[in-house]
């Protein structure tokens, strides 16, 4: 006989219960806080009631259940991982009842049910992966907030500066060092070319007569700039500690990404999904953080549903429309991560003609020809690439294009 160890999972606390597949309780739905002394005496409880096949089920609540998760595994149960909306799906009834003990029933009533998507061996690099993936996420939202503040601060100091510096070299290495040395257009003015082209030139140690010119242009700029506060303002220091945090926190970025690839390629897809002309080596390694192993689900379907970019079907008496707007009830991360990749398949494909037959180009042209927006081709693209993704990871082969 099998049995389900139900968790419903809070902050500091969990509701748990040892069911049976009979529906019987076997170990009464109980309250207990998250503590080692804890768990090993649950552990214990089930140990002494000499049971066979257990499993432990429990949903993906925030932060909250990884250690639990990490408790029940390094103990060689049968752990299933839930997503929170199965759970919800599950329970929906007549009554509107949500107590603990009722989700903690409705776990068990899942897992006997078996409608839930097994975890493959690989979930721990999965879970891993994900973890690189979101602190990328979170240092790049910081980043952007960063180079906004610096950009207006720039403005007050040395308005030419972002066209002295244009595009990339603003925010470059380069860039930003020589803003915090001058961050000002009066520091300028009184030094020596010589000078201003060793600042640029010391950063990546080349001659300062690489930099001669530019620090030439940058001298003259500075002369007739028009700044809006004195050498002597707090807005100076300002921009110094601006171009610092912008420095670190790009070199913070680097280093994660070079981690997570090196993670990621442990991971025997990596070469089948980098394989599709524009992945590389970092958009793979986010695309299986995010949207994790495709071959876990039944159909590309569920895949498909997973990242919120299934269609929503409305039905209006005898109309019914199937091709409604995504339900986006997925990973809102995993869509952005697929839009970006199929955004920069259509801008390379689209440059030679060595793939312009590939089929996510093609498929995009296609759509655009029926009068759909950009965004709509897009969105309808992701859904194709998920496809031939999943069909690749099934049959074991590499892309190519015909």
């Amino acid at each position: 006989m099998k049995y389900c160890l139900a968790i419903d999972i809070a902050k500091g606390k969990s509701m748990v219960g040892l069911i049976s597949e009979e529906g019987e309780i076997v170990l009464d739905l109980h309250e207990i806080a998250h503590s080692k002394s804890n768990l090993v005496n649950l552990h214990n409880q089930i140990q002494n009631l000499n049971l066979d096949n257990v499993s432990v089920i429990m949903e993906s609540t925030s932060t909250y259940h990884y250690p639990i998760l990490k408790f029940f595994k390094e103990l060689n149960y049968d752990t299933i991982l839930l997503n929170p909306i199965i759970s919800k799906e599950h329970k929906k009834n007549l009554r509107k009842t949500k107590t603990d003990k009722t989700d903690c029933l409705n776990l068990a009533s899942i897992y006997f049910k078996k409608e839930y998507n097994k975890q493959t061996n690989l979930s721990l690099v999965y879970s891993e992966l994900q973890h690189f993936s979101r602190q990328i996420h979170n240092l790049q939202g910081n980043l952007v907030r960063y180079k906004n503040r610096f950009k207006q601060l720039v403005e007050m100091v040395f308005p030419e500066y972002e066209k002295l510096f244009k595009n990339k070299a603003f925010f470059s290495e380069t860039g930003l060092t020589f803003i915090s040395i001058y961050p000002h257009a009066d520091l300028i003015v009184n030094k020596r070319i010589d000078a201003l082209a060793n600042t640029l030139g010391s950063v990546h140690n080349r001659h300062p007569n690489y930099y001669r010119k530019k620090a030439e242009i940058i001298k003259e700029a500075a002369k007739d700039s028009l700044t809006s506060v004195s050498v002597d303002s707090s807005v100076v220091y300002s921009i110094k500690q601006q171009s610092t945090l912008i420095l670190d926190l790009q070199k913070e970025i680097e280093i994660l990404k070079d981690m997570m690839i090196e993670l990621a390629k442990t991971i025997d897809i990596f070469p089948i999904i980098q394989s599709i002309y524009g992945f590389g080596e970092y958009s793979t390694a986010l695309f299986l953080a995010e949207v994790k192993d495709p071959r876990r689900f039944k159909n590309t379907k569920k895949l498909t549903a997973s990242c919120g970019l299934d269609p929503t079907i409305i039905q209006s008496g005898k109309t019914i429309n199937y091709h409604g707007p995504i339900s986006k009830r997925g990973n809102k991360i995993a869509r952005k991560v697929l839009f970006n990749i199929i955004t920069n398949i259509i801008r390379n494909a689209s440059k030679g003609t060595k793939n312009l037959n590939h089929p996510i180009l093609v498929y995009y042209r296609k759509k655009r020809s029926e009068g759909k927006h950009h965004y709509a081709c897009i969105i309808a693209c992701t859904t194709k690439l998920l496809r031939i993704v999943y069909t690749m990871c099934i049959n074991n082969t590499t892309f190519v294009i015909y």
